[in-house]
């Protein structure tokens, strides 16, 4: 809706706000969005409470496990404030009393007297609230039947005592919705008279220092949930607001006209009274705590990460200006910022030079000169060591007099590192790649940055580099990461290729992580029944030597294994050494993937072109899996079998079996699952493909790396075998068989260093699910581990630095 009026700039549409200072010389026309809102849902209040919620479970957590650390510390503190002298306890008393009653009513009248009547009911019923919940969650609590929680919250084993300070938390629930904590003088009278009652329930005894700190989170909860269901009066300035700070920093409008809300501000249209054009962002502490969640996120997973994170007013306007002086101080094409100014004490303003144009996203024909432009635009930024980190198609801009331009620097970072800056040429390279082809893409960042300076973008040609838009708009251009990485590698051969790792955690790898303490923690449970000394005395040490030999079968195996599936001459020695020092690697990395890193390595600098070395071991993962599965199924079988060699399986077994292939059959006869299943297979059969229809046609190389992985499998088998026979042991070893490579499998999907915890956990699980003592099955599983994991990691580091020094890694 939109009103044109003289004199005063108007509010469209009209809130009570004070009449303006000066009325402008013109008339101004302001056109609002809508209706503006008199109460919103701050995202800060929601993201305290999950905070608050978090506080509530952790105390109780820790004063469930911790019961002595809890009560010890409860003494000590009981016994520091016991020391206090008398007269100090009285005045607590005092101020503790009189504050419970006297603190409230003063803030009542102080939101009566500022005419904050709803928010001073918001306030009461949020008492009310918290009061009666934390009443009911004591008398809970004191039905319960469990001591130690008992203790822990109340002090004691006795149901009548309170586990719960109903009055400690509804008065902070009444503070938070009141909105004082953050005035002058209320928050000292608050922190005095919360303390004061802290103290003195203390003093009293009647309950546990757990329950006086969930009693204060659980009040903070309530307050901060109320809070965010009543919502909280809108900060957000009005058009005659923004109109008046324009004029006040010299810049009177004639209109005013808004574009869009996001969750980093509202944007505006401004035009001058002399005719120049405004693009007004416009910032409220409304918008304070939106992406909070995504940013905490971004900056666990991401290694190099410099956003701003979650949105705050004062540093978001802070860093927009200094991008923006930055980026005009390096002579970059980007919209000079006219006025940075506050609107009110809870809004403020940025306003830039408009430039008439399109954005590249809405160019159909876009020239190798505009292409050129942007890539050095982009080249006088990382010159000057500033970084975008926001170059998707809507942030280029084709000027109406052709110049190209860049938008959005607000999320950019001056003094940028090298993989931020490596950073914004991946994704200038996908964006410009998606809006033409790869070769005008990549011939014109060569053309401007050299293939050199363009060949800085191969290590962060990765879909987590990219910015969000960027990635959507990937998920159309299947493929093109790869066609923009071969591209560059075919030019400039000698490019360093490997990704730089910039995930510091993956989510698959956080559910392994809770996954792996859970394993780490039935492990230690089960060691701690096991006497260690009495099974170290009566252990058999002629098995020991035995498995230690069969460890050393395995590095033969291994080598055999890789070298059969490479056509190509090895030398064996080398080979095993690679093997070792592949031990070296899997102590500081997950399972395989050090030793696959070894090997691809071992493989080029033997002479093998890259894209061999990694089909040769590809092909090798692949038939590792295919004889692991057949090893599976067919100790599986000789494990079922009974002394008279007659195989009579559980009828549960055959129908979970039965099941599962009538299950897998249905699903491949759903098209949507075939395509899904020729779309992840079919690039690793088109990799490994020629290179194992190579190796077919050498037979001897086949029985040389399907031999070395069977002797691989059945030495570690034999290692495991002989470590329960070690300790008095005895199991089939079938049964053997099945548990060790059950584990193993299980093993390899855990992100930890070798597996570790997760390998423990399983075999140790399985040799007691088959039948063996919990503390056998333990010392078992942990003298396999030092002899197939710790020990060879001495041998593994001396064959990784000397294949080092030599140049063969």
């Amino acid at each position: 809706m939109a009103f044109t009026l003289a004199g005063p700039v108007p509010l469209i549409p009209a809130l009570a706000d004070p009449p303006p200072p000066a009325p402008p010389e013109a008339s101004t026309l302001i056109i609002e969005a809508g209706v503006i809102p008199r109460r919103v849902r701050r995202p800060l209040d929601l993201a305290r409470f999950a905070l608050a919620v978090a506080i509530t479970g952790g105390t109780v957590f820790l004063a469930w496990f911790a019961t002595g650390t809890t009560t010890g510390l409860e003494q000590d503190l009981d016994s520091s404030v016991a020391l206090l002298p008398p007269a100090a306890v009285l005045i607590l008393n005092i101020v503790g009393g009189i504050g419970t009653l006297g603190l409230p009513v003063a803030v009542a009248i102080s939101l009566l007297v500022r005419s904050r009547v709803r928010q001073l009911f918001d306030a009461l019923v949020a008492l009310l609230l918290a009061v009666s919940a934390l009443t009911a969650i004591g008398y809970a609590v004191s039905l319960l039947s469990d001591p130690r929680l008992l203790i822990a919250l109340a002090g004691s084993t006795n149901p009548q005592s309170g586990a719960t300070a109903p009055v400690l938390g509804g008065l902070l629930a009444f503070l938070t919705v009141s909105r004082v904590m953050g005035r002058r003088p209320w928050n000292v009278l608050s922190v005095i008279v919360i303390g004061s009652l802290v103290i003195v329930t203390i003093l009293s005894g009647g309950i546990a220092i757990a329950g006086v700190g969930v009693s204060l989170a659980l009040g903070w909860a309530v307050g901060l949930i109320t809070r965010y269901a009543v919502g909280t009066p809108t900060t957000r300035p009005t058009g005659m607001q923004i109109a008046q700070s324009l004029d006040a920093g010299g810049f009177p409008i004639t209109e005013l006209r808004a574009q869009e809300s996001t969750a980093r501000g509202r944007r505006y249209m401004a035009r001058t009274r002399s005719g120049d054009r405004l693009n007004v962002t416009v910032l409220d502490r409304d918008l304070e705590g939106a992406g909070l969640a995504s940013a905490l996120w971004t900056s666990l997973r991401l290694r190099d990460d410099s956003n701003a994170g979650a949105f705050n007013m004062r540093k978001s306007l802070d860093h927009a200006a200094l991008m923006a002086y930055a980026s005009e101080a390096a002579g970059a094409p980007e919209p000079r910022l006219l006025l940075a100014s506050e609107i009110g004490p809870d809004s403020c303003l940025l306003a830039y030079h408009h430039i008439d144009g399109e954005t590249f996203d809405r160019v159909a024909d876009l020239t190798d000169s505009e292409l050129e432009s942007a890539w050095r635009a982009v080249r006088t930024l990382h010159e000057h060591q500033i970084a975008h980190r926001s170059l998707d198609a809507e942030h280029l801009l084709r000027a109406d007099d052709g110049s190209v331009w860049l938008l959005g620097g607000r999320s950019g970072a001056v003094a940028a590192s090298d993989v931020a800056q490596r950073i914004d040429l991946a994704m200038l390279l996908c964006t410009l790649a998606m809006l033409t082809n790869v070769e005008r893409a990549v011939a014109s960042g060569i053309k401007v940055m050299s293939l050199d300076g363009l060949a800085r973008a191969l290590p962060t040609l990765q879909p987590v580099a990219l910015g969000g838009p960027t990635r959507r708009a990937l998920r159309k251009h299947k493929g093109l990461i790869v066609q923009l990485r071969d591209a560059l590698v075919e030019m400039r051969p000698g490019a360093d290729v490997e990704q730089i790792q910039l995930e510091r955690v993956r989510p698959r790898t956080v559910i392994m992580i809770v996954l792996g303490s859970i394993a780490g923690y039935v492990l230690l449970s089960q060691l701690a029944q096991v006497d260690l000394a009495a099974l170290v005395a009566n252990a058999q040490w002629s098995w020991l030597g035995f498995g230690l030999l069969l460890s050393l079968v395995t590095y033969v195996g291994a080598a055999w294994s890789l070298s059969g599936f490479v056509p190509e001459r090895l030398k064996l020695s080398r080979t095993i050494q690679a093997q070792v020092a592949g031990d070296f690697a899997t102590l500081v990395s997950p399972p395989t993937l050090g030793a696959i890193a070894i090997n691809v390595r071992y493989l080029q600098k033997s002479g093998l072109h890259p894209a061999l070395a990694a089909a040769s071991v590809g092909v090798s993962q692949v038939m590792a899996f295919v004889v692991h599965i057949v090893l599976l199924l067919g100790f599986g079988v000789a494990a079922g079998t009974q002394a008279d060699f007659t195989f009579d399986p559980p009828r549960a077994a055959v129908i979970g079996v039965a099941a599962v292939a009538v299950l897998a059959l249905a699903l491949l006869a759903v098209p949507a699952v075939r395509r899904l299943i020729t779309s992840r297979v079919g690039p690793l059969l088109r990799e490994v493909g020629p290179r194992l229809v190579t190796v077919a046609q050498r037979p001897f190389k086949l029985i040389e790396g399907v031999g070395g992985m069977l002797l691989l499998n059945v030495a570690y088998i034999g290692v495991l075998f002989a470590c329960v026979e070690a300790f008095g042991g005895s199991m089939n070893v079938a049964v053997v068989a099945v548990v060790y490579l059950a584990g193993a499998t299980i093993g390899q999907a855990a992100p930890t260093p070798g597996g570790l915890g997760a390998v423990e956990a399983a075999l140790a699980a399985g040799l007691t699910a088959a039948g063996l003592d919990a503390g056998i099955a333990v010392s078992s599983v942990l003298l396999y581990r030092l002899i197939t994991f710790w020990l060879p990691t001495l041998p593994g580091y001396w064959a990784f630095t000397n294949f080092t020094r030599k140049g063969l890694l």
